[in-house]
């Protein structure tokens, strides 16, 4: 909003304070404490998109907000004047790092290669495997699950005959067979089936999982974990008038090296982090060496 418009609104829809259209630039709107708010500062700050109406009361809150800040700073410098030296310490001290931390930061940014080619993540996994304990089980895992059709025929009051439960003794040995190959001919098959069925799935072969998260999902009953998620058959079972069907293709122990496609988001973080360190370390020391060089730094022996 332009600086004259505000100030026309303001004078048209303020009761308490008075504005005219002379005030605009660095003319003041309001003043506490020998502190002062122009009105090129208070424009600045009313987005352009609002309305005239809405733009007077948006400046109103902004000018009352702005006092009121100015109360508060007064009374705690009066009352903090002991702690004053240490506060503009501390102060300054932020000032510096908030400088220096920006400054790194869009360095790093505008130069950092982030891409992390497989050799890389294989050579920091192969030389820091001890950075990657499981911490619990994971495993890569097929799964799917489906309201059981023989209790939900009998639910609706449709019989089911020796016919229907051939036709899904046939369907369930389909679905064991492409569990069993889950391979890229298999695995889309399946996927097609589970979205015509309306089955709940998760088919992607390439995704760990902790086995806590998993069985947020799948109601496995686990009672010798180490042994199960090593089977390589699928597994079948009901719960909750639901038939689930489970298949475990990889596996990482509790308190083993992860495998590496589990580490490798860590991997490729840890990798990233080390070029952003080399990087800052290298931008420091060139300054460094700068600023001695052009005589900028001065200092006494001890």
């Amino acid at each position: 909003m332009g600086l004259l418009a505000l100030s026309l609104t303001l004078s048209a829809g303020c009761d308490q304070t008075t504005f005219t259209t002379s005030g605009f630039g660095e003319d003041v709107v309001a003043e506490a404490y020998g502190e002062v708010l122009t009105w090129d500062s208070l424009a600045q700050r009313v987005p352009d998109a609002l309305g005239l109406e809405d733009s007077a009361a948006f400046a109103e809150r902004l000018i009352d907000r702005w006092m009121r800040e100015q109360v508060m700073l007064a009374q705690a410098d009066a009352q903090l004047k002991e702690e004053r030296t240490s506060l503009n310490a501390a102060l300054e001290a932020y000032r510096k790092s908030l400088l220096i931390n920006t400054y790194e930061t869009r360095y790093v940014e505008s130069r950092l290669d982030t891409d992390v080619d497989d050799r890389e993540v294989l050579a920091y996994y192969e030389d820091h495997a001890e950075l990657f304990t499981l911490h619990d089980h994971a495993v890569r895992v097929l799964y799917m699950h489906l309201p059981d059709p023989e209790s939900s025929a009998i639910a609706l009051g449709a019989p089911w005959t020796k016919r229907d439960a051939r036709a899904w003794d046939k369907e369930v040995d389909q679905l064991k067979d492409w569990l069993t190959t889950a391979d890229s001919v298999s695995i889309p098959l399946l996927e097609r089936w589970c979205m015509e069925h309306g089955a709940v799935h998760h088919v992607d072969h390439e995704a760990w999982w902790r086995v806590a998260e998993l069985l947020d999902e799948v109601p496995l009953s686990l009672y010798r974990v180490e042994d199960q998620i090593q089977r390589t058959s699928p597994l079948t079972f009901s719960a909750e008038g639901r038939l689930y069907f489970v298949r475990f293709l990889d596996h990482g122990l509790k308190g083993k090296v992860a495998p590496l496609d589990v580490a490798r988001d860590q991997i490729e973080e840890l990798v990233l982090q080390g070029r952003r360190q080399r990087m800052l370390d290298a931008l420091r020391d060139t300054l460094f060496q700068q600023a001695w060089a052009e005589g900028k730094l001065r200092r006494e022996n001890l």
